[in-house]
């Protein structure tokens, strides 16, 4: 497994005027780590247009180092719209990602009444393999229904489809439709078509992102399901502390999880 984090907690709940810029917080990552991927989002925040210009041209270099890259799709995305998947498609090959992020919504499907257009999905897989970009669908609360739903109209084998499943684990946790053991049960189900993972913890009742070790999920437990998977993918910290600077949270994050055996 690779190893990885979010640029994400350097944004979330945190105010503007503490914002890096999206390069900034890409080296801070590489700072930590030189043997670290990274997560990218497209923009600062979930209401803000995708970066452009020199912002985007700094971006694309610091992503030059990492191990790996994969893109989460920007919150202005999050619903279905061929023509800025598309976009979200060429953002990611930019950058050099070989994963893409998706939510269900982001695929037309939100709830059990939606109707996807499953065709143009298609193509837009296709799309993106061309560039050697891969489609992981993420679960979010209580996603098996969807997720079953996709695996059954497009396929479940990723090398065909260039689709597959990231498992959150933070939000696998607090579902409440895959049994006792939810992040495990999880993982199980999807093993075959398991592409990258978000690491992150919570109280079992909200979707906190808190650094692995902070909430009540058993980690040993998560990390003996992913060996015995065997899982050989990528994972990505995806935390936030609201009473540490950003980079602090990463490095509690990365202390925890590499004396965890990931």
């Amino acid at each position: 497994m690779r190893f990885g984090a979010s640029i994400w907690g350097f944004f979330y709940q945190r105010g503007p005027e503490s914002w890096p810029t999206l390069a900034e917080a890409v080296d801070e990552i590489a700072s930590l780590d030189k043997t670290l991927g990274v997560e990218v989002w497209g923009s600062r925040a979930l209401d803000q247009p995708m970066v452009e210009g020199q912002e985007l041209a700094d971006l694309v270099d610091a992503c030059q180092d990492a191990a790996f890259v994969t893109v989460h799709i920007q919150g202005q995305h999050w619903s279905w719209n061929p023509v800025t998947l598309r976009r979200e498609v060429d953002f990611a090959h930019l950058l050099g990602a070989e994963t893409l992020v998706l939510h269900p919504v982001c695929l037309g499907l939100q709830v059990p009444e939606d109707r996807p257009d499953w065709p143009e999905i298609v193509r837009i897989a296709d799309y993106a393999a061309k560039f050697g970009v891969r489609l992981a669908v993420e679960n979010i609360f209580d996603s098996v229904w969807c997720l079953d739903r996709i695996l059954e109209e497009l396929g479940d084998d990723p090398e065909d489809t260039n689709l597959g499943i990231c498992i959150d684990v933070g939000h696998a946790a607090v579902s409440k439709d895959a049994g006792r053991e939810s992040v495990c049960n999880y993982l199980d189900r999807y093993a075959s078509q398991l592409l990258h993972l978000h690491l992150h913890d919570n109280s079992g009742m909200r979707d906190d992102h808190l650094i692995p070790g902070q909430g009540t999920i058993d980690w040993p437990r998560v990390m003996a399901k992913i060996r015995e998977l065997p899982f050989t993918g990528t994972a990505v910290l995806e935390v936030h502390d609201p009473s540490a600077t950003p980079k602090e949270s990463l490095k509690r994050g990365l202390s925890f999880v590499k004396q965890a055996g990931f």
